[in-house]
């Protein structure tokens, strides 16, 4: 990867994660307005409380969700 791709790599990764802090900040998936819920498995991981299996989902029989952001 050259220099310059490496640094607009970073630039998207960068603007990925202020988007995500964005939304974690607000509270609400932007693709189900659901609840959000943190990931403890990596650091900075979101994910919405409709993620999963329905064991693991906050309504469970409501449909899941697939939204996931990073803050780090």
């Amino acid at each position: 990867m050259s220099r310059s791709e490496r640094v607009q790599a970073e630039q998207r990764i960068q603007a990925a994660q202020e988007e995500t802090r964005r939304i974690v900040q607000a509270g609400i998936c932007p693709q189900c307005q659901a609840g959000l819920k943190r990931n403890n498995a990596l650091r900075g991981w979101w994910q919405c409380e409709q993620s999963g299996s329905p064991l693991f989902r906050a309504r469970p029989n409501e449909p899941s969700c697939s939204w996931q952001g990073f803050t780090h």
